[in-house]
């Protein structure tokens, strides 16, 4: 959850006035030129306050881990500019330009670069309604004239399961989903499996992923983009998380 200093009582006022809320934007910024490594980033404008905000996450790809997450908390103090309050876009975030400048020895250091994108495979925004949001077939290669396979499947589960101990507030959402990624070849056969048995802190209450992007960097290294629903101060926010693992040939 991005948003700060939620009550209850100012919750339920918002999210009964209001259908708006924290809506992300996401640039995958490539992997390392070894593959070991990848990373995303975000930035959105947080509903209630206004203030611009951005992160970039750091991943292990191998493993799944998180290994160094950038973020810029932006303070009242600074949203006026000679006196001015400023109104910002996600277009126009300037906290972007700052965690990007936090994170640049970070990145250049695991040799983390645009360059490294490897394979876009797959595309989905939340504006392409017609996609499957759970589901999706893709290759680890373009550039042939002639499709030669192998396919492989991703298929998204989002297991509904209530956290120890919940806020109150928490009542006013759908309940918190934990995830698991199964990707099979074309005869059925599992190559990666990626299971959340526990709530990540960043991610125990989100109620809902979908596939927003598949890359694929030497034919089996592999980051996909989630969007996630989540809790907002304004209603549910529109996220994103990053997950990575080696499909196995």
């Amino acid at each position: 959850m991005k948003s700060s200093g939620l009550t209850v009582l100012s919750l339920f006022l918002a999210v009964s006035a209001s259908g708006a809320a924290s809506l992300a934007s996401v640039e995958f910024l490539g992997f390392s030129i070894d593959g070991k490594y990848a990373a995303k980033e975000q930035y959105w404008i947080e509903d209630g306050s206004g203030f611009p905000r951005a992160e970039i996450t750091v991943m292990s790809v191998a493993d799944n881990n998180v290994i160094r997450v950038f973020e810029v908390h932006w303070t009242e103090e600074l949203m006026y500019e000679n006196g001015t309050e400023m109104y910002y876009e996600n277009s126009m975030n300037p906290a972007r330009e700052t965690v990007l400048g936090n994170a640049e020895s970070c990145l250049d250091s695991l040799g983390i670069s645009s360059v490294y994108e490897g394979v876009h495979c797959v595309s989905h925004p939340l504006t392409d309604t017609g996609a499957d949001p759970e589901n999706v077939q893709f290759v680890t290669w373009v550039g042939s004239s002639i499709w030669m396979g192998p396919e492989f499947s991703l298929n998204l589960q989002n297991h509904s399961e209530k956290p120890d101990s919940p806020p109150d507030w928490l009542s006013m959402f759908e309940t918190p989903v934990l995830l698991e990624v199964l990707i099979t070849d074309a005869g059925g056969t599992e190559v990666m499996h990626l299971l959340d048995h526990s709530y990540h802190p960043e991610y125990r209450y989100v109620s809902n992923y979908r596939i927003r992007d598949v890359y694929v960097y030497d034919d089996s290294l592999t980051a996909i983009i989630l969007n996630t629903t989540e809790p907002g101060f304004e209603g549910p926010d529109s996220m994103f998380r990053m997950v990575t693992g080696v499909i196995s040939h």
